[in-house]
C-alpha cells in the first residue's frame, strides 16, 4: 500500500487564497497560506472557518521572502522591528491553532557568503524565544535539488529542536542523494508545477518521491500541492490514496485463495 501522507493546498499569494471557493475539500488535511493573509480581517475569518473543520493552517512565509532574504544584513533597529513583526504574526498563528510557521531565506547567498550565513544564524536564534513563547515550530523552505549538506549543517549549528524543513520540488526524477541526506527532515514537501510548462504532479510522481525519501521522517508526511485549484489537489490526493493496479491485482489474488 502507499505510505500514508496528508495532502493540502499551498497558496503562493493572498489573492489566490482570497479567490478560493469554500468549503475546503474534505480530502485535504491542511492549508498553507502566506503570512500576509493574517493582515486581512476578511481572510482571517476565512481561515477560522476552515480551521473549525479540523483543517490545520500552515502560515508558510510568515514574512515575505523579498523582505526576509535581506534581513540578515540589516542594522540592529531593523532587526528589532523584525522581532516585533514576527511576534505579532506568531500571535495571529496561535489564534488559528497553528503548530508551526515558516520562513524562506536566500540559500544560494548563504552557500557562498560566510558573513551572510553567520548573520542568518544570529537572526534565527533571535526568533527562538518568540517561538517558544507561542509553542510554535519553525519550518524553513528550501529548494531541491539543492545543497543538502549545507541545509543539514545549518540545522545542526542552530541546535534548536523546533526547526525543520519544507522541501520545495518540481516534477521530475527525485534527487535521491539529497533526499537520503535530508531523510530526518523530509516530513513536508511543497510540490510546485514545472516553471516553464506549468505541468503538475501525478499520483505516480508523488509515490516515487515518497518512496525515494525513505521512512525515517515523522509520519504521516505532509504533501502540499502549490496551486490555486483546490479541486485538482483533492483529486490528486484521491488518486494517490486509490490502490494501484498492482495492489488491486494482489488483493484480488489473495481473496481468491
Amino acid at each position: 500500500m502507499n505510505p500514508p501522507v496528508e495532502f493540502g493546498v499551498v497558496f503562493s499569494s493572498e489573492d489566490g487564497f482570497a479567490r478560493m471557493p469554500e468549503p475546503y475539500p474534505k480530502g485535504l488535511a491542511f492549508l498553507a497560506v502566506p503570512g500576509g493573509a493574517f493582515d486581512s480581517a476578511e481572510l482571517r475569518m476565512k481561515l477560522h472557518r476552515i480551521a473549525s473543520g479540523k483543517v490545520a493552517i500552515v502560515p508558510r512565509e510568515l514574512v515575505a521572502y523579498e523582505i526576509a532574504a535581506l534581513l540578515p544584513e540589516q542594522n540592529t533597529a531593523l532587526r528589532i522591528e523584525f522581532a516585533r513583526f514576527f511576534r505579532a504574526r506568531c500571535k495571529r498563528a496561535l489564534e488559528l491553532r497553528c503548530s508551526e510557521v515558516g520562513l524562506r531565506f536566500d540559500w544560494e547567498r548563504m552557500f557562498r557568503e560566510p558573513a551572510y550565513r553567520d548573520a542568518l544564524v544570529l537572526l534565527l536564534r533571535g526568533s527562538f524565544g518568540i517561538l517558544d513563547e507561542y509553542r510554535l515550530k519553525l519550518r524553513l523552505g528550501v529548494r531541491l535539488p539543492g545543497n543538502a549538506d549545507s541545509y543539514v549543517r545549518l540545522l545542526r549549528d542552530l541546535l534548536y529542536p523546533g526547526i525543520s524543513l519544507s522541501l520545495e520540488c518540481t516534477p521530475g526524477a527525485p534527487d535521491r542523494e539529497a533526499l537520503h541526506r535530508l531523510r530526518f527532515y523530509s516530513d513536508f514537501f511543497a510540490l510546485h508545477p514545472e516553471p516553464e510548462t506549468g505541468s503538475g504532479w501525478s499520483a505516480d510522481d508523488i509515490r516515487t518521491l515518497v518512496e525515494a525519501a525513505g521512512g525515517l521522517a515523522a509520519r504521516p508526511r505532509r504533501i502540499g500541492i502549490v496551486t490555486d485549484d483546490i479541486q485538482s489537489a483533492a483529486a490528486l490526493a484521491a488518486g494517490y490514496n486509490r490502490p494501484t493496479a498492482a495492489e488491486t491485482a494482489q488483493i484480488e489474488g489473495e481473496s481468491s485463495c
